[in-house]
Formats: C-alpha cells, sequence, structure tokens
C-alpha cells in the first residue's frame, strides 16, 4: 500500500483528518451550547412559566365571570329573542322586501357618495386655479370663471342627491325596524351580560397551549419569525438618560419578566409576576403615569435594558431566592448604597454623568489572586472596566489611595481620560520618620485588629456616628478579609507617582481639605505643582471621604 505521505508534501493526510474531524466536532458542540444557552436564558424560562400562569388566572376569571352571569336574565332575553324571531318570520315577505330596498339604497348612495366626492374634489381644485388667474387678470379668467359656476352648480345637484338618497334610506330602515328592531334589541342585551364571559374565552383560546406555538416557534434557530417568547421594551421618548453625555431615550425591558405588572388579576401572585400594588396611580393605563409613558426604573432604579436579575440591580425578594441568586450569579448586596450620605454623593454624580465604579483586585466581587497588587495591574484593571462597560473615555475621580492609581491611568491612557478629578490623595504616602516595623505594628493595631467592627471609620472621618460606625463596619467585612487589607495599605507604601505627575495631559482638579485627619495640604499642593496646568482648590469638612460633608462647594468645585 503506498503511504499518503509523498515526496513534496509537507504534511501526512491521517493527522490532518484527526485535526479536522477533532475541530468539527468541537465547533458543532459549541454552536449546540451557544443554541442551547440562548434556548435557556433566565427571562424565556420566566416567560414560560408565566404563560401557565396566565392560563391558569385566565381560566379562574373565565369561571368567575361565567358565575356572575344572570342566567335566569339571559333565559328571559332568549325566550324573549325567540318571540321576536317568531314576529319577524311572520312577516318575513315584508321583511325581505324591506331588506332588498335597503340594500339597493345603499349601492345607489354609495354611487352618489363617490360622484359628490369626485366633483367636489374638482371643483375645489378648479376654484383655486380659477382665483389665481382672476388675481393675475389672465385673459381666460372668466372662462374658468364659468367653467367655475357649472361645476358648483353640479356639485349642489349632486349633494341634494346624497341627502334625499340617505333620508330615503332612514325611512325604510325605520319601517324595517318595527319588525326586526325587537330582535336586535334583545340580542345586543344579551351580548352585553355576557361580554366579558366573551372576551376571557377569546384571550383563553389565544394563549391555550400549543405545540406549534410553544415550542415550534420558540425553536432555536426559528425564532426569528413570531416567538412568544421575546424581550418586551418600551422607549420613553420623554424621559432620557445621560449616558457619556449623550442624552438617550430612557429604554425599560422590565416587563420583559414583570409581565403583569400592569395588569389587575396577579395582586396575590409572587414576584415578578405580582400586579403594581397600586395601578391606579402607578403603571396602570387609566392612572397619571401610564406604564408606556413612565416606565419603571425612573422610579425603580436599576438597569432598564438589562433582562437579568443581577444586571437588572434587583435585590432578593425572600431567602430561598436570595440563596438561588448568590449561588448562580454570585448576587451580592449593594451595601454602599445603604448610608444616605455616601447613596447622595454617588446619587449627584449620577445625575450629570454615567457613574461606573469598580471594586478593586482582592476586593468586594473581584477575584482574590492574593500576595500585593502593583499599581500597573490596578491601573489596567480600570481599562478593563471601562472596556466591559463600553466606555471609550471618561472622568477619572480618584480620591486617597485610588489617586495615585488614577494618576498613572491618566498619564498612561490620555486620549482615555476626559478629565482627572482628585480629592485627598497623595503621589506617595508621607511618612519617613516611622521604620518598616513601626508602620506594621501601627497597621496591625490601628486597622487590622479592628478590622470589621466599624471603629477604623474614626481613621479617616473623626466625627462619626454610631450609624456611620455600624456601616462602616459592614462595609468592611464585605469589602474583604484583614488579609486583602493588609495587601492594600501595604501597596500603598511602595506606591509612587512623582515621576508620573508631568506627563498627565487631561485637565486636571485637586480637591483637599485642610482639617483632613491623614494628610496634610502639602500634597495636594504637591499635586497640583506637578501636574501641568492642575487647578487646586479647598473644600470645607474635617474627613477623608468626599462623601461626609458634602456641600455645594464640593459640586461647584
Amino acid at each position: 500500500m503506498a503511504e499518503k505521505k509523498s515526496v513534496g508534501h509537507a504534511y501526512n493526510v491521517d493527522f490532518l483528518n484527526v485535526v479536522f474531524a477533532a475541530s468539527s466536532l468541537f465547533l458543532f458542540l459549541s454552536v449546540i451550547w451557544m443554541v442551547w444557552d440562548d434556548y435557556d436564558r433566565d427571562w424565556k424560562s420566566t416567560q414560560r412559566r408565566f404563560a401557565q400562569l396566565e392560563y391558569q388566572v385566565t381560566q379562574a376569571q373565565l369561571q368567575q365571570a361565567t358565575r356572575a352571569v344572570d342566567r335566569g336574565k339571559i333565559q328571559q332575553l332568549q325566550a324573549q329573542q325567540q318571540e321576536s324571531a317568531k314576529k319577524v318570520a311572520a312577516n318575513q315577505q315584508k321583511v325581505d322586501e324591506l331588506q332588498r330596498k335597503v340594500k339597493d339604497l345603499d349601492n345607489q348612495l354609495y354611487r352618489a357618495t363617490t360622484d359628490y366626492q369626485t366633483a367636489k374634489a374638482t371643483y375645489d381644485q378648479d376654484r383655486y386655479d380659477y382665483e389665481a388667474s382672476r388675481n393675475a387678470k389672465a385673459s381666460n379668467a372668466e372662462a374658468k370663471g364659468k367653467n367655475v359656476a357649472e361645476e358648483e352648480r353640479r356639485v349642489n345637484e349632486l349633494n341634494l342627491e346624497m341627502e334625499r338618497l340617505t333620508a330615503e334610506r332612514t325611512a325604510v330602515q325605520k319601517d324595517l325596524a318595527q319588525y326586526t328592531g325587537e330582535v336586535a334589541a334583545v340580542a345586543k342585551q344579551i351580548t352585553d351580560l355576557t361580554a366579558e364571559e366573551a372576551r376571557l374565552q377569546k384571550r383563553l383560546d389565544v394563549i391555550a397551549p400549543s405545540a406549534v406555538k410553544d415550542y415550534f416557534l420558540n425553536a432555536p434557530l426559528l425564532d426569528f419569525m413570531a416567538p412568544t417568547l421575546k424581550i418586551q421594551q418600551v422607549i420613553l421618548p420623554n424621559v432620557v438618560d445621560d449616558v457619556n453625555f449623550i442624552r438617550v431615550p430612557k429604554m425599560d425591558r422590565c416587563r420583559t419578566c414583570h409581565l403583569a405588572i400592569d395588569r389587575k388579576g396577579y395582586e396575590k401572585y409572587p414576584q415578578p409576576f405580582t400586579t403594581h400594588p397600586n395601578l391606579n396611580v402607578y403603571l396602570g393605563s387609566d392612572s397619571k403615569h401610564p406604564l408606556d409613558q413612565i416606565g419603571c426604573t425612573v422610579c425603580h432604579e436599576g438597569m432598564g435594558q438589562s433582562v437579568s436579575f443581577r444586571d437588572a440591580s434587583h435585590t432578593p425578594s425572600g431567602k430561598d431566592e436570595k440563596e438561588r441568586e448568590t449561588t448562580k450569579v454570585k448576587w451580592e448586596k449593594e451595601y454602599d448604597w445603604e448610608e444616605p450620605r455616601h447613596a447622595a454623593f454617588l446619587e449627584r454624580l449620577g445625575s450629570f454623568a454615567r457613574l461606573i465604579r469598580l471594586d478593586k483586585r482582592g476586593t468586594g466581587l473581584s477575584d482574590r489572586h492574593g500576595g500585593i497588587p502593583d499599581l500597573e495591574t490596578r491601573m489596567d484593571d480600570v481599562r478593563a472596566v471601562m472596556d466591559a462597560a463600553g466606555a471609550e473615555s471618561a472622568v477619572v475621580f480618584g480620591y486617597f489611595e485610588g489617586g495615585p492609581m488614577s494618576v498613572l491611568f491618566a498619564a498612561t491612557y490620555p486620549e482615555r481620560t476626559r478629565a482627572l478629578v482628585l480629592f485627598s490623595t497623595y503621589a506617595k504616602v508621607w511618612n519617613p520618620e516611622l521604620t518598616q516595623e513601626e508602620r506594621e505594628a501601627e497597621l496591625e493595631e490601628r486597622v487590622l485588629a479592628h478590622w470589621g467592627d466599624g471603629s477604623t471609620v474614626a481613621i479617616f472621618a473623626p466625627d462619626a456616628d454610631d450609624v456611620l460606625r455600624s456601616w462602616w463596619g459592614a462595609r468592611e467585612r464585605l469589602a474583604g478579609s484583614p488579609g486583602a487589607a493588609r495587601n492594600l495599605i501595604t501597596a500603598s507604601w511602595i506606591t509612587d507617582v512623582t515621576d508620573v505627575l508631568p506627563a498627565v495631559q487631561a485637565p486636571t482638579l485637586v480637591l483637599y481639605r485642610g482639617a483632613d485627619p491623614i494628610l496634610a495640604p502639602e500634597q495636594a499642593q504637591f499635586l497640583a505643582e506637578q501636574i501641568p496646568e492642575a487647578s487646586l482648590v479647598e473644600v470645607p469638612g474635617n474627613s477623608t471621604f468626599p462623601w461626609l460633608d458634602y456641600c455645594a462647594a464640593f459640586s461647584e468645585a
């Protein structure tokens, strides 16, 4: 048998066949996984559950509507309808004659109306042309005037004919109503009494389970036609979001999961299927704030464009949901918003710009890698977060130990730094009088030994109250372990961006407090001197935190 690898070939066909088969299998499995992942998205599962619930609720409503119908009244009306029908049958010849007359008059009236409308349109056009010619003193103005007068006479004749036929038809219909009017009136009463029952039955027929509707139309690769599972969204042109300084209409996709939020009848069911508790005021079609005009996130905040539990900024409604979402998507309570002063500061920033925050490496929801993260690595994390958020450029704001990282980012990525704002920060730590051993002892005694009990807040805010201490302690426990705190603080000791300051090109604002409990004013002055054309502004207060002692002077700066 001849070898498949012959002279002049640099490949082995058998090996390439194996590679091709393996790569084809991998691609096939990847496509299967991709399709299934899309088919099994959480919001689609939610809509499938709601479809079952809606069918059950509609069945119950139909049964209730059926019970509410006065069957005795219906039977009485049906008997009356039968008697009226007998009277019609007894005069059927006369009824048929009158119905033929009505039909003939309808046809004549249709032709007369069409003739009148055509003649009227021609008359309007020719009259305009005549008046223009007359004003221009054209030679043919007189002839056009005679033609318009004739057309006006014709229009009046056609209008009279149309009115005559209308009156004649009305008279014949009146005569016909003497025989059939009672039947129609009784039928309308029956329809009115059973209207809700008929509406619910029609709705039940529409939402009834169907293999074609539930499986075929929603099947992968076929769900582009007319799927029943789809994103539900409202776009609010009169309510806008500021996204990177561009005002865009607010988009809400909350109804993708909250499908019954504006519908009565689902009040007793749990989220996300419950009805809004105050439909008369909010979201109801007859309220002052209907869903299609006001949306949801204008009140409840969150990410209106998202359709996942975590990305939409939801909070679990119970213990079971909390455990499920914590395990599934690593949900974590946004604790920073629990402190009113801190929340007010964030809301102020978010009122005029898109606010993007990140958990520094080793803290919060960021991965724990151990060791001391260098400044370059942490600075590149900022770039990665901006990429993930779709932000081409941003105003970078850094305070305390986040300042050096912000400075390095602004110097490294000038094209992505629109401006730089520094608050209570430094180029390098200024305490040369302490040895390394003394620093570590102080760290252990003042910070690590009390990590999580809230007392360390006094280092940054001497006037901290009990509410702030309690919140700060919980925040420390959520942010990271004492070991993570040690890594970050130790990294700050060796941080020095002094040589980088002159390379910052972005407009820079340096804010400081003269009574800052940690940092001397000279450190802020040094930053402002070294960064080209930086502005230096002192703001009142005695805290290292920008969100304490927050005042108008801060926002004006």
